[in-house]
């Protein structure tokens, strides 16, 4: 069985040090993450395997960046500095359907009050 490490995005760019999109100044995620198709999508293609990331849909309805190249439920790509380890599945939670929910409640809860 395959490890499952599961990090912060705080962790994750300080670990694996993603680098900025240089095709896109105005790149989504503070400038770092790649696009899915033409220019940019050509560039990591080229990309050796370790190094790319990619940035999606989870099944339960939040966003993750996983390691290596995925084309399912693919949002964009990263390309980092560092490569990773392809013994383990490395997964890091951007978003997630509950912290809406949680937030909702509390803002219920302080208008209640």
């Amino acid at each position: 069985m395959i490890p499952l490490i599961e990090l912060t995005e705080d962790e994750w760019f300080d670990t694996y040090k993603p680098i900025k999109n240089h095709i896109d100044k105005n790149a989504s995620v503070d400038g770092h993450m790649f696009e899915t198709y033409g220019e940019e999508l050509e560039f990591i293609e080229k990309q050796k395997e370790l190094y790319i990331w990619t940035y999606g849909d989870g099944d339960d309805g939040g966003t993750y960046i996983w390691n290596g190249f995925h084309v399912v439920n693919r949002i964009g790509y990263f390309l980092t500095e560092v490569p990773f380890d392809d013994k383990s599945i490395t997964q890091v939670m951007i978003w997630n359907p509950e912290w809406d929910e949680i937030v909702d409640v509390n803002l219920e809860e302080e208008l209640d009050n």
